[in-house]
C-alpha cells in the first residue's frame, strides 16, 4: 500500500515529479548527472522532461560531476584504494566525461604516491596469503592489484 506520501508525487506535474525523484536520490548520497538521468528513466521520466530538470539542478549548484568525481575518488582512495585504470573505469561507468576524469586523476597523481596507494590496497590481502608459499603470494598480490586498476611499473615498486 502507498503512503500519501507516494501518492501525493504521483499527482505532481511531472517536471515536479522529475526534481523531486532527483533530490530524493540525492539525500543518500551525491550523484552524477547520469546516474539521475539513469533513476529517472526507470521511473517513468522522459529525457524531454528529465533534462531540463537536471539543467537546473546543475545551474543551481546541486548537480556537479567535476565535485562528484572528486568527492568519489576521495572516498574510493580512503576505503578501497583504486590505480588510476581502477578508477577510471569507475568514473565512466559513473557516466562522468573524460575531461573530468583526466582533470580529477591529474589532481590525484599530483598530490598521492601511487606506489604507495598500492601497498595500502594490498596490505589486507596479504594477511590472507601470509601461509602461501611465497611465489604463489607474491602472484595473487599482483593479480589483486592488476583487478584493482593498478599498472605493472607500480605494481613491481609496491
Amino acid at each position: 500500500m502507498r503512503t500519501d506520501r507516494a501518492k501525493n508525487k504521483l499527482a505532481l506535474p511531472p517536471e515536479e515529479r522529475a526534481r523531486e525523484i532527483c533530490l530524493t536520490a540525492m539525500e543518500r548520497r551525491m550523484r552524477s548527472r547520469w546516474e539521475l538521468l539513469r533513476i529517472l528513466k526507470t521511473k517513468g521520466i522522459r529525457e524531454e522532461i528529465a533534462d531540463p530538470v537536471l539543467d537546473r539542478l546543475t545551474k543551481v549548484g546541486l548537480v556537479n560531476d567535476e565535485a562528484f568525481a572528486r568527492t568519489f575518488v576521495a572516498s574510493r582512495q580512503r576505503t578501497r584504494p583504486r590505480g588510476a585504470r581502477g578508477l577510471d573505469a569507475d568514473l565512466r561507468q559513473r557516466g562522468i566525461a573524460s575531461e573530468v576524469i583526466g582533470l580529477v586523476l591529474e589532481e590525484l597523481r599530483e598530490t598521492e604516491d601511487p606506489v604507495e596507494t598500492a601497498r595500502r590496497a594490498v596490505a589486507g590481502k596479504l594477511k590472507s596469503l601470509s601461509q602461501k608459499p611465497p611465489a604463489e603470494a607474491r602472484k595473487k598480490a599482483e593479480q589483486f592489484l592488476l583487478r584493482r586498476g593498478f599498472g605493472f611499473d607500480v605494481i613491481r615498486e609496491a
